[in-house]
């Protein structure tokens, strides 16, 4: 969202062209800018600093922001003219200013600007006209966000370090007209009478109460689409709260679970408003309701086995859980976890294309690593296997979303397991994975 919160806020007499090289975008670094600006995530990180070693080698000025770099800015230093550290919003007009002078500075830091209080609202006509993104019906998202920040303080998240703990809301009206400027610029109905654009909702948290969350789902309700939201799971016990999201249009709600494993909640002081069974009766209650519940699962070698592994994919397997994500604990750059880990020793690699959450990077006791990951890449693989999609398929709510998910889920880990066998020279695995 960032770039498109730069392009929304830069004035109209700028010229602007995205290049997203995650949608295929090519990169012509001869082309004459007046400079580059990139943004990366810290999966991103190490493209980001070649692409801007390219442009520089060209005589082009490189400005790097973003997650990762506003993190780590003494390692971004060496690839960029200038650095910007946090959200970019009230200092992105100096930026500009200091491009124009020829006095850019070589680094800004929100913290030296007035803060963010609100949210700007997205120009998404602006966005289609500045890139290459043509439209998406109803099988693809389109992303735009209702909040900003999150009052909560997750050990593993990114949040409270970057966006902040203000919680900000979008003015109504401002949101509306933005969902029917985005439904105008990139969403195709290929003839559907009744087709509705999907919106992914962004936001950090979208509900920190229900009255917010209920305010919000009415305002949804009234602008006629599909959308699929990041919740907490102590929402999805109510009732009235789930025909609320299901009414307003909600197709699917990622919720993190964490784990099935009751000795696992607890060490993640979920213990007290989690468990198994209440997973169970949750994802019951909204797929009858008409919704469907992604579940996010956390793999730690220190808390889970092997064995434990196995069965949690015989879970998802038994409660056809929908588009399922499990990932190995990642301490990312920015987060509590990576500070309390970087402290005690315990990151054992620091190679940024591996923080994919598919890749141990942290010091197993427990496991040989190699061992551990590989074990992980299997039951992943196998949550994914051709008997859990057709039971998906068939048990969930908007049978073809669930389709088209779970295939490009199974191609996506087939190749990532595939690359990790033959680069450890380990015995390939039945890729048929029919059970």
């Amino acid at each position: 969202m960032a770039i498109g919160v730069l392009v929304s806020i830069t004035p109209e007499h700028h010229n602007i062209e995205i290049i997203d090289e995650r949608f295929g975008d090519t990169i012509d670094y001869d082309k004459q800018y007046d400079f580059v600006g990139i943004t990366s995530r810290t999966i991103d990180a190490k493209r980001a600093y070649e692409i801007a070693d390219e442009f520089r080698k060209r005589g082009t000025k490189v400005i790097l922001g973003g997650l990762h770099v506003s993190f780590n800015p003494e390692e971004a230093r060496e690839h960029a003219d200038c650095i910007v550290c946090g959200e970019a919003e009230n200092l992105w007009d100096t930026i500009l200013e200091d491009v124009a002078a020829k006095q850019l500075k070589a680094h800004y830091d929100a913290k030296d600007f007035p803060p963010v209080t609100t949210i700007a609202p997205l120009n998404y006509k602006r966005i289609a006209r500045a890139s290459k993104r043509e439209k998406v019906d109803s099988t693809k998202s389109i992303p735009i966000y209702i909040t900003r920040g999150c009052p909560y303080e997750c050990s593993f998240c990114v949040t409270p370090n970057f966006t902040g703990k203000l919680y900000r809301r979008q003015n109504d009206e401002e949101l509306k007209a933005q969902i029917m400027a985005a439904k105008e610029v990139f969403f195709k109905n290929n003839g559907r009478k009744n087709a509705k654009p999907w919106f992914m909702l962004c936001d950090e948290n979208l509900g920190i109460s229900k009255a917010r969350l209920w305010k919000a789902l009415d305002l949804l309700k009234e602008c006629d689409i599909m959308f699929s939201v990041f919740l907490s799971m102590n929402f999805l016990e109510d009732d009235e709260t789930v025909r609320r999201l299901v009414e307003a249009g909600c197709n699917m709600a990622l919720v993190g679970f964490e784990s099935i494993k009751q000795s696992t909640l607890e060490a993640y002081n979920k213990g007290h408003v989690n468990s198994a069974d209440k997973i169970v009766e949750v994802i019951e209650r909204c797929r009858k309701a008409g919704l469907n519940i992604q579940g996010n699962f956390l793999i730690n070698p220190d808390l889970d086995s092997f064995e434990d592994m196995d069965e949690l994919v015989r879970f998802i397997g038994r409660n056809h859980v929908f588009m399922p994500i499990i990932q190995i604990i990642t301490p990312y750059p920015g987060t509590k976890m990576y500070h309390e880990y970087k402290q005690k020793s315990l990151i054992a690699d620091e190679d940024w294309d591996k923080y994919n959450a598919l890749n141990l990077v942290v010091k197993s006791v427990n496991y040989d690593p190699v061992s551990f990951q590989h074990k992980f890449m299997q039951i992943y693989y196998q949550s994914y296997s051709w008997k859990n999609i057709i039971n998906r398929v068939r048990m969930n709510p908007y049978p073809l979303i669930n389709l088209i998910s779970s295939l490009a889920f199974r191609k996506h880990l087939r190749d990532q397991l595939d690359s990790f066998e033959k680069n450890n020279a380990l015995k390939p695995s039945d890729k048929k994975n029919i059970f």
